[in-house]
């Protein structure tokens, strides 16, 4: 207690004088004289012309928090808009898929993409069909698009299909409306060609192209692609058409398996 007494005794000028600032301040602000108005009015310019600085800081931060909750929210409704999109084309698939398997002449069945590249001397995919749901070797695989590949090796519950795309896989197809025939084989980037077309058949671009019937397996009339090329072969009497495939090979995720030839389209 003494200690606290003998350091009032030490700085009683300066208490003094603060205590005085504030006896004066409190009497200038509870003063209602119009110089008095004029001294606040004054004192709350320069207060207000100090806080400026403050006020801009705050609120760039408040800005920049802002900004950032608004990229989140766009990157949200973007992946939210993404995803809608997608289910939306998932579900005009299956709309299509299961038209297509209605207006079928031919047994199929649906099948889901489980895997891809399976096998290392091949480009093939797996499904989760098999023996047990009547599928054999060498049954055609299609899209609501057309031809896709065909099955090569079954298991009890599921299969792999050789897809068109592997450079070994051969098909027997026809040109509409020219009726010319050939065998039509891979090339690169959704582009096949068929050769053994002779060179004096009438074929234009945008020519539609679909299987022949000639193969024991895939049946007549199924869709493969569409001209978009014509190339005569040197010293030869065939010439060379390219075609582009109606299906994506590599975005595949639902196909059909025909089982059973009812009755080939026509």
């Amino acid at each position: 207690m003494r200690f606290i007494y003998l350091a009032i005794l030490r700085q009683k000028d300066h208490l003094t004088l603060i205590l005085t600032v504030l006896v004066s301040i409190t009497l200038i602000f509870t003063n209602d004289s119009k110089d008095i108005q004029v001294l606040r009015a004054k004192a709350n310019d320069v207060f207000s012309f100090l806080y400026t600085p403050m006020a801009w800081i705050r609120s760039v931060g408040t800005l920049k928090e802002e900004a950032n909750l608004l990229r989140e929210k766009n990157l949200q409704l973007t992946l939210q808009m993404e995803t809608m999109l997608r289910l939306a084309q998932e579900n005009r698939n299956l709309r299509e898929m299961l038209n297509f398997k209605r207006e079928s002449k031919i047994t199929l069945q649906p099948a889901n993409v489980i895997n891809k590249g399976l096998m290392s001397n091949m480009i093939s995919l797996t499904v989760d069909v098999g023996k047990l749901d009547g599928i054999s070797e060498n049954n055609p695989v299609l899209t609501p698009k057309g031809i896709v590949g065909k099955t090569v090796l079954v298991g009890e519950g599921s299969s792999v299909v050789q897809l068109l795309s592997d450079h070994n896989f051969r098909i027997s197809v026809r040109i509409f409306p020219s009726g010319q025939t050939g065998i039509l084989r891979w090339l690169n980037a959704g582009i096949c060609e068929i050769r053994e077309v002779q060179k004096n058949a009438i074929i234009r671009v945008g020519d539609s192209v679909v299987t022949s019937g000639f193969s024991d397996f895939f049946p007549k009339g199924i869709p493969v692609g569409e001209v978009i090329g014509i190339q005569d072969e040197r010293a030869s009497f065939h010439k060379i058409v390219s075609v582009k495939m109606h299906n994506d090979l590599s975005s595949l995720l639902n196909v059909f398996i025909i089982t059973k030839i009812v009755n080939a389209p026509e």
